[in-house]
């Protein structure tokens, strides 16, 4: 008897032994993805590498140039080039302190006049080559004439800086070069620079000064401390080597100063970034300011402005009605005696009309025009507390830049240096009206003015360059600014009448005084 073989069983693979061949497909394509996302990523370092050589090339993407600093609020970055294109052009190369002259130490070599130049970007210069700089040209003319005594002008000026900066930093850097003298550039606006808060733009970064009324005077950076501390900041802040080395961020740094002065939604959010808090509550404030009585206000402003006094003054001759036109002007002319007619007269061209209610209203009954009357009254009384505390503003700001130069004068005493102070021209000055004034409706004038009783009181040499401009014709002043800045010609223009006050300073008697 044969039995039948017993039936073979094949047991299927389970789950779990299925498990290492499935893990080995996902780790294969991981690596796959990942090699994928790895060649992808060396491809793009090695396009922006190639796109930052070819800006290289081209010198584009070289004007971020500034750097926060807690103390000054922003300073030039180190050993940095520069190709300048904004306004002129101009390549240049901050050394290891921010310094644009080549070769510059610290300690001054024996035998050597130093003159350092303090101001804003009308000193710095960024518009035209070092060599082509008016303390440059200064410079060669000095040593022309100065028998033999090596001449350095040293250039400090930074684009922006108040003269709060501009005390600063003669303290905290520039007096390290130990200048056998100082020559400060006071620019347009300065006078307001010391009190004005930061905004979105670096360059507006700034501490502030005040001196008050039996007050010391008194420079406050926690402004400064509050920007670093603002998104905004804290985000310049961390990418500070990429803003140092990286063209593409130049050239996105550039798009972005452009869009801050004339996009106003990007300005916006910038500002947000910037300080939240004042941005909220100034749109708040904003929309606050829509009530009905703001509506109503503003529509009878428009129908003031768009009504046109005119007379309608109709005549009957023979029954027949005609009408005619008559200014005012022209009505008064006429004797009223002419224009009146008698009762009778009155009563013949229309029997309806009874001379005994005739009754014209003055126009201040009407309530519009006194609502307009009580308005001009409000107006004329705001304007007269807004012109008051413009007064207290100016003289705090008077008084502020002027301590500040009589603290600068006291620290170049100190230390052996002759302190002078020097009026940069101004194209802006030239065109200025009543209507573009600014702030504080204060032309460049009377902004000098303001500062020659100091001058005056505490012997500082003074030149008026401004009043050398503005006595030339119009059309040529202009030929000397490439647009707000000096080109090469204005250098020229501020060397050729600089130079007797800065003979005077390189010479061992009293510099002059204009």
């Amino acid at each position: 008897m044969t039995t039948a073989a017993p039936q073979k069983i094949e047991n299927k693979p389970s789950a779990v032994e299925k498990a290492p061949k499935s893990s080995g497909d996902w780790k294969s394509k991981l690596s796959k993805w990942t090699k994928l996302a790895l060649t992808v990523i060396a491809w793009q370092i090695v396009a922006i590498l190639l796109v930052e050589f070819t800006l290289s090339l081209a010198g584009l993407g070289e004007e971020e140039i500034y750097k926060l600093d807690k103390t000054f609020g922003f300073v030039h970055m180190n050993n940095k080039r520069v190709t300048w294109r904004s306004e002129g052009f101009a390549r240049s190369y901050f050394g290891p302190d921010g310094m644009r002259e080549p070769g510059l130490t610290i300690q001054k070599p024996p035998g050597v006049f130093r003159i350092a130049l303090l101001g804003d970007s009308m000193v710095e210069s960024l518009q035209v080559p070092l060599e082509q700089t008016f303390g440059q040209l200064l410079e060669k003319e000095l040593k022309k004439s100065s028998s033999g005594k090596e001449i350095q002008i040293l250039n400090f000026g930074n684009s922006g800086y108040s003269t709060a900066q501009e005390d600063l930093q003669l303290k905290n850097k520039a007096l390290k070069y130990s200048p056998d003298a100082v020559v400060v550039f006071y620019s347009h606006r300065d006078l307001f620079e010391n009190w004005s808060p930061p905004d979105q733009t670096i360059t507006n970064v700034r501490p502030y000064a005040l001196h008050l009324p039996n007050q010391p005077l008194s420079i406050d950076t926690s402004s400064v401390t509050a920007w670093m501390k603002s998104p905004r900041g804290k985000f310049l802040t961390s990418i500070g080597w990429v803003r140092q080395h990286s063209r593409i961020w130049g050239l996105i740094s550039a798009w972005e100063t452009q869009a801050s002065f004339n996009d106003p939604v990007y300005r916006a959010v910038v500002g947000f970034l910037t300080n939240p808090v004042k941005t909220l509550s100034t749109t708040a404030a904003s929309l606050s300011q829509i009530t009905p009585k703001v509506v109503w206000d503003e529509t009878l402003k428009g129908l003031k402005i768009n009504s046109k006094s005119s007379f309608k003054i109709q005549t009957f001759e023979d029954g027949k009605k005609t009408a005619s036109s008559k200014s005012a002007a022209a009505a008064e002319k006429e004797k009223a005696e002419a224009d009146a007619p008698t009762v009778s007269e009155a009563e013949r061209i229309n029997p309806s009309v009874n001379s005994s209610i005739i009754n014209v209203p003055s126009m201040n009954e009407f309530p519009a025009a006194k609502l307009r009357t009580e308005e001009e009254i409000r107006a004329a009384e705001a304007k007269e507390v807004e012109n008051k505390q413009k007064a207290v503003f100016f003289n705090l700001m008077y008084k502020t830049v002027n301590s500040l130069f009589a603290d600068m004068k006291k620290q170049c005493e100190e230390h052996g240096a002759k302190f002078a102070i020097v009026i940069a021209p101004s194209n802006l000055a030239l065109t200025e009206t009543s209507t573009t004034i600014g702030p504080m409706d204060l032309l460049y004038h009377n902004e000098i003015e303001a500062i020659k009783p100091l001058v005056k009181e505490n012997g500082i040499p003074f030149l008026d360059l401004q009043e050398y401009v503005e006595k030339m014709p119009k059309s040529e002043a202009q030929k000397i600014f490439y647009c707000m800045h000096l080109n090469p010609n204005g250098h020229k223009f501020v060397a050729e009448k600089a130079l007797n006050l800065f003979k005077s300073l390189c010479d061992d008697k009293e510099p002059e005084k204009n």
